[in-house]
């Protein structure tokens, strides 16, 4: 076992940052390792389920993954109450900000096999395969027991049994093991972030109707590039733009490629399926179906409505393009309106308006979605004497009131949930009769500068879709007509667009990692490839699909399938 978790560390240090040695924090960064005096040594699965003895003193050794919102860590609102509340001194260690930084880090940490902290508190930092290993090896404490114990955690279980449910699948390993307690904050406008928008001035100014089907939008782009909507003389109108690299929501052939196949764009489990019934995991970007949506966006490419800049096109041109001086964008597709500084202000963005996912002509009509997966966030090493009073910190991040904090700083000062104040507020989800009203109003704008309120959200946290829904902005009055309102319209056009069964974050074991590394590291960059050649002609449709199959299979897409399916027919048990 010592020999798998070296071989594993030192993977994670070549294909790491060395950069992650060195603290980045805006705080006091004076803290490094000989700061943590804990007496620690390995110990297995078995030994650890077994510590009652721990010293008598209150300090707790937390090492916190930084972030540059946060100016102070020890002359901190959240840390001090947290202190307050449960007579605990935190003594922080600080880790990076960046998320390669922090898995390099812990891998140096967890190498030595002493002196390390009682807790550990990444933003879902670590991947699976990392805790799997990390946890098996002895070095994350298993959580089973506890977290099962409402003595021992009555606020995890005081958690409604569905949401629970969803974060203890997400915290268990594949060898059935839990040793993460993470974060639950779902929210409907990020689970659906390829949001399509057109050109609604062009449109109105051409007399033509919103499309709804793929079909209907091939005669409007063409409208678009020949009768020069934008009035200023030159041909320089774009029908489809995107960034095929984008990562939230900017990949705008991901979405039109949902009106003939369900497919997540990779953005989970590699963009593996389910078959309708729910049964059985399906490659989607291997059926007839995912080909005759490629013949369509390769049509739309041979007659010039689809731009080839979409397959080089990286973030910073992208949003050059979409800020044209003369708006130039028919058609196109992202997450974020930040893709338009001051967007409520923005003329370009003032000419677009959100659309319904469009319907193939087989009648499919998705959009990309993943099921919503909890971040796994705090650790207890096996090592620490305090698992008592790590356990009681870790319980506390989901008391409904530290999980507010958590988020939204100190209420009074940054946020309200005084009825008084809230019965003047509202919000689309309300406006548009989703909720009967707001039940939380953040009245600050800590979210977005420097403070020492909180740890920026980067801790366990608890709060459930409805909670999250029916938050209201109180630094200024909702206005039904600002055209940055659109998380009430994504709601009704997105959330339900996708098949009833989709699948859950899958978890692998050491040896079927082992086994499919090559194919989930390679396959997904190789659709993509495949996908830009097959649009733009570089690759024939119809005469290279076959060959397209045959170097999936090569790759090892079989064995992917077969170790997917076992996964998650662990997960249905």
């Amino acid at each position: 076992m010592k020999k798998k978790l070296a071989l594993f560390v030192a993977s994670i240090l070549i294909a790491g940052s060395f950069a992650g040695c060195t603290p980045a924090s805006t705080t006091d960064t004076t803290k490094t390792d000989t700061a943590v005096k804990q007496e620690t040594s390995q110990t297995t699965e078995a030994q650890t389920t077994t510590q009652t003895t721990e010293p008598a003193d209150n300090k707790l050794v937390v090492a916190l993954q930084t972030n540059s919102f946060v100016s102070d860590y020890d002359d901190n609102y959240f840390t001090k109450y947290l202190e307050n509340k449960l007579g605990v001194d935190i003594e922080f260690y600080q880790l990076p900000a960046a998320a390669d930084e922090v898995r390099t880090k812990v891998s140096l940490m967890t190498a030595s096999g002493s002196n390390l902290p009682d807790v550990l508190i990444v933003d879902n930092a670590l991947t699976p395969e990392m805790i799997l290993q990390y946890g098996s090896s002895g070095i994350f404490l298993p959580l089973n027991e506890y977290v099962q114990n409402a003595e021992k955690m009555p606020n995890y279980n005081a958690i409604p049994e569905e949401d629970r449910k969803v974060m203890d699948d997400t915290q268990t390993m594949a060898n059935g093991m839990m040793y993460s307690l993470s974060k639950y904050e779902p929210e409907t406008w990020n689970l659906t972030p390829n949001r399509t928008f057109i050109n609604k001035v062009w449109l109105d100014k051409l007399g033509l109707e919103m499309p709804k089907t793929t079909a209907e939008l091939k005669e409007v782009l063409k409208a678009f590039c020949e009768k020069d909507p934008n009035g200023n003389g030159v041909k320089d109108e774009i029908g489809v733009y995107g960034y095929q690299s984008g990562g939230y929501g900017q990949n705008v052939i991901a979405g039109l490629m949902n009106a003939f196949e369900f497919w997540n764009n990779g953005l989970m489990n590699g963009g593996l399926a389910l078959s309708p019934d729910g049964a059985k995991v399906i490659a989607p970007f291997t059926t007839d179906n995912f080909k005759a949506g490629l013949l369509y966006l390769n049509d739309l490419y041979k007659e010039g409505l689809l731009s080839p800049e979409i397959f080089t096109d990286e973030d910073t041109q992208f949003k050059a393009t979409l800020n044209n001086e003369v708006n130039i964008v028919g058609l196109t597709s992202f997450g974020s309106l930040s893709n338009y500084p001051d967007a409520a202000n923005n003329k370009n963005f003032l000419e677009m308006e959100l659309i319904a996912p469009l319907t193939g002509p087989n009648g499919v009509c998705y959009t990309p979605y993943t099921e919503y997966s909890p971040g796994q966030e705090l650790f207890i090493f096996s090592s620490s004497q305090k698992v008592d009073l790590a356990l009681k910190l870790a319980d506390e991040f989901y008391n409904p009131e530290i999980s507010l904090i958590a988020r939204f700083g100190e209420e009074g000062v940054d946020w309200t949930r005084e009825e008084a104040q809230l019965a003047s507020m509202n919000n689309a989800y309300v406006a548009e009769k989703l909720y009967d009203k707001v039940t939380l109003a953040y009245i600050s704008n800590y979210w977005m500068e420097t403070t020492n309120k909180s740890w920026h959200n980067v801790n366990p946290r608890y709060a459930s879709l409805a909670m999250m829904n029916t938050v209201a902005n109180g630094t200024k009055p909702y206005n039904p007509e600002d055209k940055t309102q659109l998380v009430a319209k994504s709601y009704n056009y997105y959330f339900d667009k996708h098949p009833e069964r989709v699948l859950p974050l899958l978890h692998y074991t050491e040896e079927e990692t082992g086994r499919i590394q090559e194919a989930i590291s390679n396959i997904p960059s190789y659709i993509h490839q495949s996908m830009a050649e097959f649009i733009t002609g570089a690759r024939d449709v119809e005469g290279g699909w076959d060959k397209y199959l045959q170097e999936l299979e090569s790759m090892g897409l079989g064995a992917w399938l077969e170790v997917a399916q076992s996964a998650y027919d662990r997960t249905q048990k």
